[in-house]
């Protein structure tokens, strides 16, 4: 449930960026670094989602 919430809040910044280099306010580069980031944010939240239902034996 945690991965899901951080998921939707993932797609809705994704969102964001995406209608600000659409409408000009933000670079194609910077918004590709910006992208990058909050998927690495992700995929780290991901592993410790993972670890952590690894731990409490898959509840």
């Amino acid at each position: 449930m945690i991965f899901n919430a951080k998921l939707q809040e993932f797609a809705q910044k994704v969102g964001f960026i995406a209608n600000l280099y659409t409408g000009g306010k933000l670079p194609s580069e910077k918004a590709y670094y910006q992208v990058e980031s909050l998927f690495r944010e992700l995929q780290s939240t991901k592993g410790t989602f993972i670890n952590d239902q690894e731990d409490q034996g898959d509840r």
